[in-house]
C-alpha cells in the first residue's frame, strides 16, 4: 500500500512545487486547491495519510477552520500550517487544534523533509500496524461473506429457516463489532443498517419476500466491494450515504412473499444440520501459500537425504550381514522413511482445497443469471469432497463461472421453449469432479439446446477464421472447439451474462496454461458437455525420475514423460532404425519416431556398444521422440534444484540434482531438449487433434499364463515389469510378499486365483518370477505371469458380455486375436479370499 501526503493551497503553482519536491517512490503526493474537496478526501482516506500540509490563508477558508473540520476523524494525522506570519495567539490556537508546527513562507522544503522523516515516520509505523490489523480482520472475515451468501440463498428456498436467519445475524454482528474495533468507520455504520433489516426479519416484523432477498444480496455485494477495496490496498473508508438508501425500501408488501417447498421439515432439518456443524467445527488459521512452498522445499531436501541414507544403509547391510546393530539401524530408517513420507503427504494436503468451496459461488451465479434471463435452472454438483491443489482451484474458480454463465445464456432454453420441445420447464446443469489417473476431471453438462454446428461454421466464416473448405474437413468436435477462439461468439447481442466472446477464450488459456485440455461433446436439441482435464500438479521440487547415464554423466528424465524403454539389439531385432536426411528414425509399434543420441546433442563421449542400444521413448504435451543412452538405472525421487543465472539460457536442462553418493545429475527438460535437437514441436496441432480422437485408442500389456494364452492388463494400471527370485519372497501366513522400493509388495499368483491352475506348489517351482507391478490408488501389487509379450493398441471397446468368471472383465480384439482383459481392481480386492478358503479347508 502506498501512503499519501496531502497538500492544500489555493495557488496551483505552489501545488506543482509540492508535487515536484516531495515526489517519492515511497509516498504519493495528493494536492487540492479546494478545501472542501480536501476534507472529503481526508475523511475517506485517513487510514493512509501520513502528513497534511496546508496554506493558512485561502479565499473561503483558513488553515484553522480546515483543521477544525477534520479533527474528529483525522486528529492523529500530523498537520502543518504554511504561513507568512504567526503570533502567540495563533500558536495557542494551533496547540488546541493539535497542529504540529507552523512553517514560514517561502517554503523551506528541507524543513518539510525533516518533518516527514520524523513525525511522518512515526505516523507511518502506526499506520503499518493499523494496516496489518485491518487486513488481518479482512482475511479472517472474508469467509463469513461467502457463508452469508449461502444463507441468503437458503432463505430464498426456505423462508422459515430460523437457524439460517440466526446464523446470518450472528455473522453480521461479528463483522460490525470487529470492524469497529480495528478502527474502521464506514463498514460498521453500513453493517449496522444492514443488521437492522435482518433483525426485522428475525422479529417477524417483515416477511421474507423476493424484494427482501434481492436487497440482502445487494447489501452483501456492497460489503464485498468494501472488503475487496481494502484487501487490494485501496480505500479504507467509503461514502455509504447513498449505499444505505437500499435499506429504506418498503418491505411490508406481501405480494411476493416466498413460501417454503416443505415448511414442516425445513426448520427441524436446518436445526439438526447446525448442531452437527457445531460439533465437528475445528479451529482454523490462515497460512500463506509462500510458507507452504518453503515447507515443500524443506520436504524435498529431506527426501534427498533420506534416499542417500537408505542407500548407505543397504550397503552396510550387505557388508555386515547378520549384524544386529545394522539390522536395528535399518528398522529405524524404515520408520523414519514412513514418517518423512507422511510429512511430505501432509504438506501437499495443506495446499489443497475442497471442490465444495469452488461450487459455492456458482449457486449465486445461476440465480442472478436466471433472474436476468427469465430462466429456471437447477444446479447439481457432485464430488464436492474432492481436494485439489490451490493452483487448480484458481483456474477452476474463473473457468467454471464462465462455463456456467455460457450454459445459462446459450445452452438452456427459456421454460416455454423447453415445454414445447417436450422437456421439463426447469433446466439442469450438472457439475461432476473426480480424479482419474494423474488428472482431475471436471465435467459440466447441461440438458439444453446443444450446439448448432452450422451456426458456428457461419460465424467462423464471418470472422474470417477459416475457409469453407477447411471447415468442411473438420469434425464436429473440432467445430465445437472454435468457441474458444478469441472474440468468437454466436450471441445475437452482447449482454451482461455473455456475448462478448472473451470469456471462453480465457477459459481455454487458463486451462492450457496449467497443461490441461478441454473436450466438448454436444448434440443439437439434447445438451452439451464440457470436460476439463487438469493434470494434478507434481511437487515443484520433488520429481519421480528415471535415472540414465551417458559416458560419465548422469541424467534424470521425469517419469511422467517416459512412454517406454526399449533395448535394441541389431542382430536380434532387425532393421528398426532408419537414416533419413542425416537424422535417425525409430520404427516402433507401427510408428515412426525421431531418434537422437544424448551424446551427439550435448557433445559428450559415450561408452555404449554400437551393436546394442538402450532407447528411452519420451512423450509429453507437443512432443514424442526417442533418445539413446548408455545405461538405464533405477527410478528415484529427486529434488530438482534451479540452475544458476549463468546456465539459465540452456533450455535443454530443467535443473540439477544430487544422486547416489552425492554425484550430480542434470534434469533434462524434454521439451527444451527436443528444440535443442531440432525436433519440431506442435502443441496446438496435438491439442486440436485430441478433440477428435479423445479416448478412442486403448493400450494393453499382453502376457500368457503357463496354461493359458492371450491375456492382458490395461496399460494405465501397469507401473513396472520386474523379475524376482522366489528365494527372496517372505510370507505372512500363505500370502507372499517381497521388499520392494522401500515398501512391501504383495505378490499375487493370478493364475491360481482365477482357477486356471490347481497345482499345490507355490508358483509351480519356478526359481524366478516374472511380475507385472500394478497400481490401485496409492498402493502397488505384483501380478505373477508366465510370459510377458508386447503392448497392444486397439480402438475396439471391451466386450463385457464375454467374461466367464470374476476377475475377467471381458475380451477385446487386438491384432486379429481375441484377448482376455483382467479386472485388476477385482483381483486386488479379493486376492486374500482364496487363501482364507484354503485355511478354512485345512482347518476342516
Amino acid at each position: 500500500m502506498k501512503y499519501k501526503i496531502v497538500c492544500v493551497d489555493d495557488e496551483l503553482e505552489i501545488l506543482d512545487i509540492y508535487s515536484t519536491c516531495l515526489d517519492s517512490s515511497e509516498f504519493e503526493v495528493v494536492t487540492f486547491s479546494e478545501v472542501d474537496e480536501a476534507k472529503e478526501y481526508v475523511k475517506l482516506n485517513a487510514n493512509s495519510i501520513i502528513f497534511i500540509f496546508s496554506d493558512f490563508r485561502m479565499p473561503d477558508h483558513d488553515g484553522f477552520s480546515f483543521r477544525r473540520d477534520i479533527l474528529s476523524y483525522a486528529s492523529e494525522i500530523p498537520f502543518a500550517l504554511i504561513t507568512g506570519f504567526y503570533d502567540k495567539e495563533m500558536a495557542m490556537e494551533g496547540m488546541n487544534l493539535n497542529i504540529c508546527t507552523f512553517l514560514k513562507k517561502p517554503i523551506d522544503f528541507d524543513e518539510i523533509h525533516k518533518l516527514i522523516s520524523t513525525l511522518g515516520q512515526k505516523r507511518l509505523s502506526v499506520l503499518n500496524e493499523d494496516y496489518e490489523m485491518v487486513t488481518s480482520f479482512i482475511e479472517e472475515s472474508y469467509p463469513m461473506l461467502d457463508e452469508i451468501e449461502n444463507l441468503i440463498l437458503n432463505l430464498e428456498s426456505d423462508p422459515h429457516d430460523i437457524n439460517s436467519l440466526n446464523t446470518y445475524f450472528r455473522l453480521l454482528h461479528t463483522i460490525k463489532g470487529t470492524s469497529s474495533c480495528v478502527g474502521l468507520q464506514s463498514i460498521p455504520a453500513y453493517t449496522h443498517r444492514y443488521e437492522d433489516l435482518v433483525t426485522a426479519l428475525k422479529n417477524g416484523n417483515i416477511k421474507v419476500s423476493q424484494k427482501v432477498i434481492n436487497t440482502l444480496l445487494v447489501g452483501l455485494d456492497e460489503l464485498k466491494y468494501m472488503f475487496n477495496s481494502i484487501k487490494s490496498g485501496g480505500e479504507f473508508e467509503f461514502d455509504v450515504s447513498e449505499k444505505l438508501k437500499v435499506f429504506d425500501e418498503d418491505f411490508s408488501s406481501e405480494e411476493t412473499i416466498l413460501v417454503s417447498k416443505d415448511d414442516s421439515s425445513s426448520s427441524s432439518s436446518s436445526s439438526a444440520g447446525t448442531k452437527e456443524i457445531s460439533k465437528t467445527e475445528e479451529e482454523k488459521i490462515n497460512v500463506s501459500v509462500g510458507v507452504l512452498d518453503e515447507f515443500m522445499e524443506f520436504s524435498g531436501e529431506l527426501t534427498v537425504l533420506r534416499s542417500s541414507v537408505l542407500k548407505s544403509a543397504m550397503k552396510l547391510e550387505a557388508k555386515y550381514t547378520g549384524d544386529r546393530d545394522i539390522e536395528v539401524l535399518s528398522e529405524t530408517l524404515d520408520e523414519m522413511h514412513k514418517v518423512s513420507s507422511l510429512l511430505q503427504f501432509q504438506i501437499t494436503e495443506l495446499r489443497k482445497v475442497d471442490m465444495e468451496s469452488i461450487y459455492k459461488p456458482l449457486k449465486r451465479v445461476i440465480r442472478d443469471a436466471c433472474k436476468s434471463l427469465n430462466k429456471d435452472i437447477e444446479l447439481v454438483t457432485e464430488g464436492g469432497a474432492l481436494r485439489i491443489d490451490t493452483s487448480l482451484s484458481k483456474v477452476l474458480n474463473g473457468a467454471l463461472i464462465h462455463l456456467i454463465r455460457n450454459g445459462v445464456d446459450h445452452g438452456i432454453e427459456i421454460p416455454e421453449v423447453r415445454v414445447k420441445a417436450g422437456k421439463e420447464a426447469q433446466g439442469l446443469i450438472t457439475i461432476k469432479s473426480f480424479e482419474e489417473g494423474e488428472n482431475v476431471i471436471v465435467e459440466i453438462e447441461d440438458n439444453g439446446n446443444g450446439m448448432d454446428v452450422s451456426r458456428i461454421k457461419a460465424k467462423a466464416l464471418e470472422n474470417n477464421l477459416f475457409t469453407q473448405q477447411q471447415l468442411d474437413r473438420m469434425s464436429d468436435q473440432r467445430i465445437f472447439s472454435l468457441i474458444f477462439e478469441s472474440g468468437f461468439s454466436t450471441a445475437a447481442e452482447v449482454t451482461d451474462i455473455s456475448g462478448r466472446g472473451v470469456g471462453m477464450d480465457m477459459v481455454k488459456s487458463s486451462v492450457t496454461n496449467v497443461g490441461g485440455k478441454i473436450h466438448i461433446n454436444s448434440k443439437l436439441g439434447e445438451g452439451s458437455k464440457f470436460t476439463l482435464v487438469l493434470p494434478i500438479p507434481r511437487s515443484v521440487l520433488i520429481i519421480k525420475s528415471l535415472m540414465v547415464s551417458v559416458g560419465d554423466h548422469n541424467f534424470c528424465l521425469a517419469l511422467e514423460d517416459v512412454d517406454e524403454v526399449v533395448n535394441y539389439c541389431g542382430e536380434k531385432d532387425g532393421e528398426i532404425i532408419h537414416k533419413v536426411e542425416g537424422g535417425s528414425i525409430l520404427r516402433h509399434h507401427g510408428e515412426l519416431i525421431p531418434l537422437v543420441g544424448v551424446d551427439k546433442i550435448l557433445n559428450i563421449e559415450s561408452n555404449a556398444q554400437t551393436s546394442e542400444m538402450n532407447i528411452v521413448i519420451v512423450k509429453g504435451e507437443g512432443f514424442k521422440y526417442a533418445i539413446i543412452v548408455d545405461e538405464i538405472h533405477d527410478i528415484e525421487e529427486v529434488v530438482c534444484k534451479k540452475l544458476s543465472k549463468h546456465l539459465k539460457g540452456i533450455s535443454c536442462f530443467q535443473g540439477a540434482t544430487f544422486v547416489g553418493d552425492g554425484e550430480m545429475a542434470m534434469v533434462l527438460d524434454l521439451c527444451g531438449f527436443a528444440e535443442y535437437a531440432n525436433i519440431k514441436l506442435d502443441v496446438e496441432e496435438e491439442f486440436e487433434e485430441e478433440f477428435v480422437n479423445f479416448s478412442t485408442e486403448q493400450e494393453f500389456m499382453q502376457f500368457n499364463f503357463s496354461e493359458k494364452s492371450n491375456y492382458a492388463i490395461p496399460l494405465e494400471k501397469v507401473v513396472r515389469l520386474e523379475e524376482f527370485k522366489v528365494s527372496k519372497l517372505e510370507y505372512t501366513g500363505k500370502l507372499a510378499l517381497i521388499r520392494y522400493r522401500d515398501n512391501v509388495l504383495p505378490i499375487i499368483d493370478v493364475e491360481k486365483r482365477l482357477g486356471f491352475c490347481h497345482s499345490q506348489d507355490n508358483f509351480r517351482n519356478n526359481e524366478v518370477l516374472k511380475v507385472i507391478v500394478v497400481s490401485k490408488g496409492s498402493s502397488q501389487y505384483g501380478f505373477v505371469v508366465d510370459d510377458i509379450k508386447d503392448i497392444g493398441v486397439t480402438e475396439e471397446e471391451i466386450n463385457f458380455s464375454t467374461s466367464d468368471r470374476d476377475g475377467i472383465k471381458g475380451t477385446v480384439y487386438i491384432n486379429n486375436v481375441t484377448v482376455n482383459v483382467l479386472d485388476v481392481d477385482h483381483i486386488i480386492e479379493n486376492y486374500k479370499k482364496p487363501v482364507l478358503n484354503e485355511i478354512l479347508k485345512d482347518a476342516a
